[in-house]
């Protein structure tokens, strides 16, 4: 995939602004603890890293750019099979986990789920990005690794049943705005796409 473009180097546009953005507008502080499940070649951690995120931390199962994140980023990383294995980190030691396109690869997503609600502090935020089936119907299974649809209703109760407290939205870019980078003086306008976007926080305790 690096050879496509798609690597540590090439963090496009949207990610580096949008990503921030919605850390900042759902008040993930900067010194929180933060975990990417399924971090991939560093999409969702580098552009918070840059905008002034340190405590980060890379899980995936694949360790290819783990040795790159910890010697120039600083990022703890943890190799992981998320779909059978524990997440190695303690109960109640996370502020906010981003779960970016893994979910719809996961025949069974409801032990990671379970371990994310584990991992979560309660007020703690995880989000989640996945294709919104309704509107990529005709797209979804041209990716031959993916293995289950979500539309906004079916995250939401899947969110629900694991205690989660869930709001759906679009995410990304439409209509050509994305070309236009327009989300960098309206934000608002990186939340109209067609993937979903799940923002589901851990009840606080009572």
């Amino acid at each position: 995939m690096a050879a496509g473009g798609y690597s540590p180097d090439a963090v496009g546009p949207f990610h580096a602004h949008m990503i921030p953005w919605l850390f900042e507008r759902h008040g993930v502080a900067r010194d929180a603890a933060v975990v990417d499940v399924g971090a991939g070649q560093g999409h969702g951690l580098i552009p918070l890293h840059r905008a002034g995120w340190r405590n980060l931390v890379a899980v995936d199962r694949d360790p290819l750019h783990f040795e790159r994140f910890r010697a120039e980023l600083g990022f703890r990383t943890f190799e992981c099979d998320v779909e059978h294995e524990p997440l190695p980190l303690e109960s109640a030691s996370v502020d906010a986990v981003l779960m970016m396109h893994l979910i719809e690869h996961l025949f069974d997503p409801n032990h990671v789920l379970g371990e994310l609600f584990r991992v979560l502090r309660g007020g703690g935020v995880l989000f989640v990005v996945t294709p919104d089936w309704r509107k990529q119907v005709k797209e979804f299974y041209r990716d031959p690794t993916h293995v289950r649809p979500y539309d906004k209703v079916a995250m939401a109760r899947l969110l629900r049943a694991h205690s989660f407290e869930p709001t759906l939205h679009s995410w990304k870019s439409a209509w050509g705005l994305g070309r236009l980078q327009a989300y960098r003086w309206l934000p608002r306008l990186g939340l109209i796409g067609s993937d979903l976007l799940a923002v589901a926080r851990r009840p606080r305790a009572a």
